[in-house]
């Protein structure tokens, strides 16, 4: 957590000391939607997926968090309703900041603001980024997009390839790209077959990343 590594010990303590800590099996609800959310949150080990629900209970996942960012953040720079629901992908130890401790720490420390900053604008930057493939590329090209970005956060070298460290289920993946879990699960297919991707085991691995970042291309020309 490279932002809280750059703050004086001290500082770190007092954070600590006035947040809550949570400790969270894969699988359990770290918040859900709320009109006046008071806290924003800090994953410190762990992965948590950010999503939102239907009216018929259908999910849309808006990303992922990694250790050391924060998320629900929105509650630090103004009065906004919570919207969406966080989960855990993987046992995750999360912390609970109060709002007011948390505007404090940015208004102290401009480069704690700094990167939150950055953090909230490359998450924006990845769902406008979403929205683009749905109108510009079939599913193929979105599954293969999708996990190229996941290879970049949650991915590690691995026997000539990049192997995803975290087990994405075909129907998280599907409600990444906008498409049903049977598509993307002839998608997947489609590359392996292609030798772009491998398993290995339940586990996903981008063996050709150039080739794959080719088959991203979207179906008609931008701009």
């Amino acid at each position: 957590m490279n932002w809280l590594q750059a703050l004086p010990e001290e500082q770190v303590e007092a954070l600590r000391s006035h947040s809550t800590h949570g400790e969270y099996e894969a699988g359990a609800t770290i918040f859900t939607p709320e009109s006046h959310p008071h806290s924003v949150y800090l994953l410190e080990q762990g992965i948590v997926r950010i999503y939102r629900l239907s009216k018929d209970g259908a999910e849309t996942t808006f990303g992922y968090v990694a250790p050391g960012e924060v998320f629900g953040e929105l509650p630090a720079f103004g009065d906004f309703p919570r919207e969406s629901f966080a989960g855990t992908v993987k046992h995750s130890h999360v912390w609970k900041i109060p709002v007011g401790v948390f505007q404090t720490l940015m208004e102290s420390k401009p480069g704690v603001a700094i990167e939150i900053t950055r953090q909230i604008g490359q998450r924006l930057k990845r769902i406008e980024s979403r929205v683009e493939n749905l109108v510009f590329r079939d599913v193929r090209a979105r599954v293969a997009h999708i996990l190229l970005e996941l290879a970049q956060d949650f991915g590690k070298q691995a026997n000539g390839g990049r192997e995803l460290e975290v087990e994405f289920t075909q129907a998280e993946l599907a409600t990444l790209v906008g498409s049903t879990r049977q598509t993307v699960n002839e998608s997947l297919r489609s590359l392996e077959e292609s030798g772009l991707i491998a398993r290995e085991g339940r586990r996903l691995v981008i063996v050709k990343t150039n080739e794959l970042r080719r088959a991203t291309r979207p179906r008609v020309e931008l701009g």
